[in-house]
Protein backbone atom coordinates (compact mmCIF):
# COMPACT_ATOMS: atom_id res chain seq x y z
CA UNK A 1 0.00 0.00 0.00
CA UNK A 2 1.34 3.32 -0.74
CA UNK A 3 2.60 5.79 1.75
CA UNK A 4 0.57 9.00 1.97
CA UNK A 5 2.16 12.11 4.01
CA UNK A 6 0.05 12.76 6.91
CA UNK A 7 -1.54 16.01 7.14
CA UNK A 8 0.08 16.89 10.34
CA UNK A 9 3.73 16.09 8.10
CA UNK A 10 2.28 18.17 5.70
CA UNK A 11 1.21 20.95 8.37
CA UNK A 12 5.21 20.66 9.66
CA UNK A 13 6.33 20.86 5.94
CA UNK A 14 4.61 24.13 5.94
CA UNK A 15 5.03 26.04 8.64
CA UNK A 16 9.05 25.17 7.32
CA UNK A 17 8.04 26.48 4.28
CA UNK A 18 6.53 30.00 6.26
CA UNK A 19 8.92 30.41 8.93
CA UNK A 20 12.21 28.85 7.33
CA UNK A 21 12.65 28.91 3.94
CA UNK A 22 13.89 31.64 1.59
CA UNK A 23 11.04 34.25 0.42
CA UNK A 24 11.49 33.06 -3.06
CA UNK A 25 10.65 29.86 -2.20
CA UNK A 26 7.89 30.42 0.33
CA UNK A 27 6.71 32.73 -1.95
CA UNK A 28 6.13 29.95 -4.67
CA UNK A 29 4.77 27.26 -1.82
CA UNK A 30 2.09 30.12 -0.59
CA UNK A 31 0.91 30.53 -4.39
CA UNK A 32 1.06 27.07 -5.12
CA UNK A 33 -0.79 25.75 -1.49
CA UNK A 34 -2.52 28.60 -0.50
CA UNK A 35 -3.53 30.39 -2.93
CA UNK A 36 -1.61 33.51 -2.84
CA UNK A 37 -0.83 36.07 -4.57
CA UNK A 38 1.74 35.23 -8.24
CA UNK A 39 2.92 38.89 -7.90
CA UNK A 40 4.55 38.28 -4.52
CA UNK A 41 6.79 35.52 -6.34
CA UNK A 42 7.27 37.85 -9.43
CA UNK A 43 8.44 40.82 -7.14
CA UNK A 44 11.03 38.42 -5.33
CA UNK A 45 12.20 37.24 -8.68
CA UNK A 46 13.26 41.29 -9.94
CA UNK A 47 15.56 41.13 -6.33
CA UNK A 48 17.53 38.46 -8.66
CA UNK A 49 18.02 39.97 -11.92
CA UNK A 50 20.54 42.67 -12.92
CA UNK A 51 20.55 45.61 -15.35
CA UNK A 52 21.75 42.88 -17.92
CA UNK A 53 18.69 41.25 -17.85
CA UNK A 54 20.56 38.26 -16.35
CA UNK A 55 20.07 36.87 -12.82
CA UNK A 56 23.02 36.54 -9.81
CA UNK A 57 22.87 36.94 -6.21
CA UNK A 58 22.78 33.38 -5.23
CA UNK A 59 19.43 32.34 -6.72
CA UNK A 60 20.90 29.11 -7.38
CA UNK A 61 22.35 28.65 -3.18
CA UNK A 62 25.48 27.01 -4.51
CA UNK A 63 26.54 30.36 -6.43
CA UNK A 64 26.33 33.55 -4.06
CA UNK A 65 28.36 35.58 -7.29
CA UNK A 66 25.91 39.00 -7.46
CA UNK A 67 26.83 39.63 -11.48
CA UNK A 68 24.87 37.28 -13.82
CA UNK A 69 25.68 33.85 -15.01
CA UNK A 70 23.69 31.53 -17.77
CA UNK A 71 22.72 28.88 -15.08
CA UNK A 72 21.67 31.38 -12.43
CA UNK A 73 19.56 32.73 -15.45
CA UNK A 74 17.54 29.32 -16.14
CA UNK A 75 17.09 28.94 -12.47
CA UNK A 76 14.96 32.06 -12.71
CA UNK A 77 13.14 31.08 -15.79
CA UNK A 78 12.19 27.55 -14.66
CA UNK A 79 9.92 29.81 -11.92
CA UNK A 80 9.28 32.46 -15.06
CA UNK A 81 8.06 29.38 -17.23
CA UNK A 82 6.17 28.27 -14.60
CA UNK A 83 4.09 31.21 -13.83
CA UNK A 84 3.47 31.51 -17.81
CA UNK A 85 4.50 34.90 -17.61
CA UNK A 86 3.98 36.95 -20.94
CA UNK A 87 6.54 37.50 -23.97
CA UNK A 88 6.80 40.99 -22.94
CA UNK A 89 7.61 40.94 -18.85
CA UNK A 90 10.40 42.57 -17.58
CA UNK A 91 11.89 39.52 -16.26
CA UNK A 92 10.97 37.79 -19.47
CA UNK A 93 12.87 39.96 -22.13
CA UNK A 94 15.67 40.92 -20.03
CA UNK A 95 16.33 37.48 -19.36
CA UNK A 96 16.10 36.54 -22.84
CA UNK A 97 18.07 39.47 -24.28
CA UNK A 98 20.79 38.42 -21.62
CA UNK A 99 21.14 34.85 -23.01
CA UNK A 100 21.52 35.86 -26.64
CA UNK A 101 23.87 38.68 -25.74
CA UNK A 102 25.80 35.93 -23.73
CA UNK A 103 25.74 33.40 -26.69
CA UNK A 104 29.64 31.97 -27.11
CA UNK A 105 29.83 32.31 -30.91
CA UNK A 106 32.97 30.95 -31.15
CA UNK A 107 32.61 27.75 -28.93
CA UNK A 108 28.98 27.66 -29.90
CA UNK A 109 27.31 27.91 -26.25
CA UNK A 110 27.03 28.86 -23.19
CA UNK A 111 29.20 28.93 -20.06
CA UNK A 112 27.76 27.93 -16.85
CA UNK A 113 29.27 30.86 -14.83
CA UNK A 114 32.13 33.44 -15.48
CA UNK A 115 35.08 33.74 -13.50
CA UNK A 116 33.36 36.26 -11.28
CA UNK A 117 32.17 33.18 -9.09
CA UNK A 118 35.39 33.44 -7.51
CA UNK A 119 34.89 36.24 -5.80
CA UNK A 120 31.49 34.78 -3.43
CA UNK A 121 31.21 31.69 -1.60
CA UNK A 122 30.05 28.66 -3.90
CA UNK A 123 30.15 25.00 -3.84
CA UNK A 124 33.63 23.24 -5.10
CA UNK A 125 32.04 22.10 -8.15
CA UNK A 126 31.47 26.20 -9.41
CA UNK A 127 35.67 26.49 -8.82
CA UNK A 128 36.74 28.26 -11.98
CA UNK A 129 38.98 26.34 -14.90
CA UNK A 130 38.40 28.12 -17.91
CA UNK A 131 38.77 26.55 -21.18
CA UNK A 132 39.04 29.39 -23.25
CA UNK A 133 40.06 27.90 -26.03
CA UNK A 134 38.38 25.38 -28.45
CA UNK A 135 34.38 24.03 -28.32
CA UNK A 136 32.60 23.10 -24.92
CA UNK A 137 33.22 19.36 -23.56
CA UNK A 138 30.41 17.93 -25.85
CA UNK A 139 29.58 15.66 -22.72
CA UNK A 140 28.32 18.58 -20.38
CA UNK A 141 27.61 21.26 -23.21
CA UNK A 142 23.42 20.42 -22.77
CA UNK A 143 23.97 22.23 -19.34
CA UNK A 144 22.86 25.06 -19.41
CA UNK A 145 22.80 25.27 -23.43
CA UNK A 146 20.49 22.78 -24.48
CA UNK A 147 17.61 24.51 -21.14
CA UNK A 148 18.79 27.47 -22.68
CA UNK A 149 17.04 26.37 -25.96
CA UNK A 150 14.29 25.41 -24.95
CA UNK A 151 13.53 28.82 -22.87
CA UNK A 152 14.31 30.59 -26.54
CA UNK A 153 11.82 28.05 -27.97
CA UNK A 154 9.31 29.47 -25.24
CA UNK A 155 9.74 32.97 -25.79
CA UNK A 156 10.64 32.74 -29.82
CA UNK A 157 8.92 35.83 -30.24
CA UNK A 158 11.80 37.44 -28.97
CA UNK A 159 14.61 35.40 -30.85
CA UNK A 160 16.00 36.27 -34.34
CA UNK A 161 14.27 33.09 -36.27
CA UNK A 162 18.16 32.07 -37.34
CA UNK A 163 19.79 31.92 -34.14
CA UNK A 164 16.95 29.75 -32.72
CA UNK A 165 17.32 27.48 -35.81
CA UNK A 166 21.19 26.79 -35.49
CA UNK A 167 21.35 26.83 -32.13
CA UNK A 168 18.17 24.25 -31.83
CA UNK A 169 20.46 22.22 -34.97
CA UNK A 170 23.47 22.46 -32.04
CA UNK A 171 21.22 20.88 -29.46
CA UNK A 172 19.72 17.73 -31.40
CA UNK A 173 23.16 17.10 -33.25
CA UNK A 174 24.80 17.00 -29.50
CA UNK A 175 21.94 15.29 -28.12
CA UNK A 176 22.20 12.69 -31.44
CA UNK A 177 25.82 11.87 -29.76
CA UNK A 178 25.52 11.66 -26.06
CA UNK A 179 26.13 7.84 -24.58
CA UNK A 180 23.54 5.97 -23.73
CA UNK A 181 24.04 7.11 -20.28
CA UNK A 182 23.34 10.75 -20.09
CA UNK A 183 24.91 12.96 -17.25
CA UNK A 184 21.82 13.53 -14.69
CA UNK A 185 22.42 17.38 -15.03
CA UNK A 186 22.39 17.40 -18.89
CA UNK A 187 19.32 14.73 -19.24
CA UNK A 188 17.34 17.23 -16.93
CA UNK A 189 18.55 19.97 -18.88
CA UNK A 190 17.29 18.45 -22.15
CA UNK A 191 14.15 17.55 -20.75
CA UNK A 192 13.20 20.69 -19.71
CA UNK A 193 14.07 21.60 -23.85
CA UNK A 194 12.41 18.58 -25.18
CA UNK A 195 9.00 19.63 -23.50
CA UNK A 196 9.23 23.41 -25.13
CA UNK A 197 10.23 22.23 -28.46
CA UNK A 198 7.73 21.80 -31.26
CA UNK A 199 5.72 19.06 -31.34
CA UNK A 200 7.22 17.50 -34.87
CA UNK A 201 10.67 18.18 -33.22
CA UNK A 202 9.98 17.16 -29.47
CA UNK A 203 8.37 13.45 -30.35
CA UNK A 204 11.98 12.87 -32.32
CA UNK A 205 13.67 12.96 -29.06
CA UNK A 206 11.37 10.76 -26.81
CA UNK A 207 12.73 7.14 -27.26
CA UNK A 208 16.33 8.60 -26.58
CA UNK A 209 15.58 10.37 -23.35
CA UNK A 210 13.41 7.88 -22.28
CA UNK A 211 16.03 5.10 -22.73
CA UNK A 212 18.82 8.10 -21.13
CA UNK A 213 16.13 8.09 -17.80
CA UNK A 214 15.62 3.95 -17.21
CA UNK A 215 20.32 3.95 -17.44
CA UNK A 216 20.57 7.11 -15.06
CA UNK A 217 17.54 6.96 -12.60
CA UNK A 218 18.39 6.23 -9.31
CA UNK A 219 16.53 2.54 -8.46
CA UNK A 220 18.29 1.25 -5.36
CA UNK A 221 16.84 2.93 -1.96
CA UNK A 222 20.77 3.29 -1.06
CA UNK A 223 21.32 5.39 -3.66
CA UNK A 224 18.42 7.81 -2.79
CA UNK A 225 20.69 8.94 0.21
CA UNK A 226 23.57 10.25 -1.94
CA UNK A 227 23.57 12.64 -5.20
CA UNK A 228 22.52 10.33 -7.87
CA UNK A 229 19.14 11.14 -10.14
CA UNK A 230 16.14 10.99 -8.28
CA UNK A 231 12.79 9.91 -10.29
CA UNK A 232 10.95 12.77 -9.60
CA UNK A 233 13.16 15.20 -10.68
CA UNK A 234 12.82 13.33 -13.94
CA UNK A 235 9.34 12.59 -13.56
CA UNK A 236 8.27 16.10 -11.51
CA UNK A 237 4.45 15.13 -12.22
CA UNK A 238 1.81 12.90 -14.39
CA UNK A 239 2.57 14.66 -17.26
CA UNK A 240 6.02 14.49 -17.66
CA UNK A 241 7.77 12.73 -20.39
CA UNK A 242 8.66 9.96 -18.67
CA UNK A 243 6.08 9.62 -15.51
CA UNK A 244 4.99 6.21 -17.31
CA UNK A 245 8.12 4.72 -17.79
CA UNK A 246 9.52 5.55 -13.98
CA UNK A 247 6.64 5.07 -12.24
CA UNK A 248 7.43 1.88 -10.40
CA UNK A 249 10.55 3.36 -8.98
CA UNK A 250 9.17 6.67 -8.68
CA UNK A 251 6.04 5.07 -6.32
CA UNK A 252 8.98 3.38 -4.36
CA UNK A 253 10.84 7.03 -3.80
CA UNK A 254 7.77 8.85 -2.89
CA UNK A 255 7.13 6.75 0.07
CA UNK A 256 11.01 7.09 0.77
CA UNK A 257 10.32 10.60 0.77
CA UNK A 258 7.44 10.64 3.11
CA UNK A 259 9.53 8.25 5.30
CA UNK A 260 12.86 10.27 5.22
CA UNK A 261 10.93 14.04 6.07
CA UNK A 262 13.08 15.36 8.71
CA UNK A 263 11.62 16.12 12.21
CA UNK A 264 10.98 19.77 11.34
CA UNK A 265 8.63 19.18 8.03
CA UNK A 266 11.88 19.99 5.63
CA UNK A 267 14.17 17.32 3.48
CA UNK A 268 17.82 18.51 3.99
CA UNK A 269 20.08 18.30 1.15
CA UNK A 270 21.93 14.72 0.41
CA UNK A 271 25.56 16.98 -1.09
CA UNK A 272 27.91 19.68 0.89
CA UNK A 273 30.54 21.61 0.03
CA UNK A 274 32.66 19.64 1.69
CA UNK A 275 35.68 22.18 3.21
CA UNK A 276 34.90 24.93 1.01
CA UNK A 277 33.41 27.84 2.91
CA UNK A 278 31.94 26.14 5.48
CA UNK A 279 30.32 29.03 7.45
CA UNK A 280 28.21 29.63 4.23
CA UNK A 281 27.44 26.42 3.47
CA UNK A 282 25.41 26.34 6.46
CA UNK A 283 23.54 28.91 4.66
CA UNK A 284 23.08 27.50 1.21
CA UNK A 285 22.08 23.87 3.36
CA UNK A 286 19.03 25.96 4.62
CA UNK A 287 18.41 27.67 1.28
CA UNK A 288 18.55 24.10 -0.58
CA UNK A 289 16.48 22.49 2.60
CA UNK A 290 13.43 24.92 1.31
CA UNK A 291 13.76 24.28 -2.34
CA UNK A 292 14.01 20.30 -1.59
CA UNK A 293 10.89 20.73 0.37
CA UNK A 294 9.02 22.46 -1.85
CA UNK A 295 10.08 20.19 -5.12
CA UNK A 296 9.05 17.60 -2.86
CA UNK A 297 6.12 18.75 -1.48
CA UNK A 298 4.91 19.08 -5.23
CA UNK A 299 5.96 15.76 -6.74
CA UNK A 300 3.68 14.33 -3.37
CA UNK A 301 0.58 16.54 -4.21
CA UNK A 302 1.36 15.56 -8.09
CA UNK A 303 1.02 12.26 -7.52
CA UNK A 304 -1.71 12.16 -4.94
CA UNK A 305 0.25 11.34 -1.64
CA UNK A 306 -0.71 14.29 0.67
CA UNK A 307 -3.42 12.81 3.28
CA UNK A 308 -6.99 14.34 2.39
CA UNK A 309 -7.59 17.35 5.41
Amino acid sequence: MPLTLTSDAFRKASNFMKLLARPLERAVFQHEVEDGPEQAIVDTLAEFQNDDGGFGHGIEPDIWMPDSSPLSTTVALQHISALGLSDDHPLVTGAVAYLIDNYDTKRAGWSKVSWEVEDAPHAPWWNYRPKLDGPFDPAGWGNPSAEIIGYLHEYRSLVPQEFLDSTTALALKNLAEQPAEIEMHVLLCYLRMQARLPDHIAAGLSDQLTAAAQAVVATDPSEWKSYQAPPTWLAPNLDSLLSGSLRATTDKYLDHLIESQSSDGSWAPFWTWGKQYTHAWEVAKRQWAGYLTLINLRALKAYDRIESA
